[in-house]
């Protein structure tokens, strides 16, 4: 099984990052309203649903690159520069809206961005294997 993971890094990578938006897409248009009250008055329903609709569209993107033979090179890059751009969008919300925030909204927050941080990571690793077998 890790065989297969390690030669299709990218595709597994992709996909899997396009199931979990899926799925935090469902469950942020289930659960507004409590994760609302979890995370903080800044985080509103409205907002989260907002949230929900991106991740189903991310999830949506993801799962068309990963099921790709060869994920397109332009895509993965869009999808990392997504993920970047949602790490640093992390970091100024628990820099500049802290006080609208729960201990707990921090703490989810900051998680999310070390998970998207990692995948980014993976996502570079993937690409660059791809391109050095594409001249091999």
């Amino acid at each position: 099984m890790f065989a297969a993971l390690n030669r299709n890094l990218l595709k597994s990578v992709m996909l899997a990052d396009g199931v979990f938006s899926l799925v935090a897409g469902i469950a942020l248009f289930a659960f507004a309203g409590p994760l609302s009250d979890l995370v903080g008055p800044h985080a509103t329903p409205a907002i989260l649903t907002g949230f929900a609709v991106f991740f189903l569209l991310w999830g949506a993107f993801h799962l068309a690159v990963g099921r790709q033979e060869r994920p397109s090179q332009a895509a993965v890059r869009f999808a990392i520069a997504g993920d970047g751009l949602w790490v640093l969008g992390s970091v100024a919300v628990l820099l500049l809206a802290r006080g609208g925030l729960t201990l707990a909204g921090m703490g989810l927050i900051a998680l999310a961005a070390v998970a998207v941080a990692d995948i980014l990571l993976l996502k570079q690793i993937g690409l660059g294997r791809q391109q050095r077998a594409a001249i091999a």
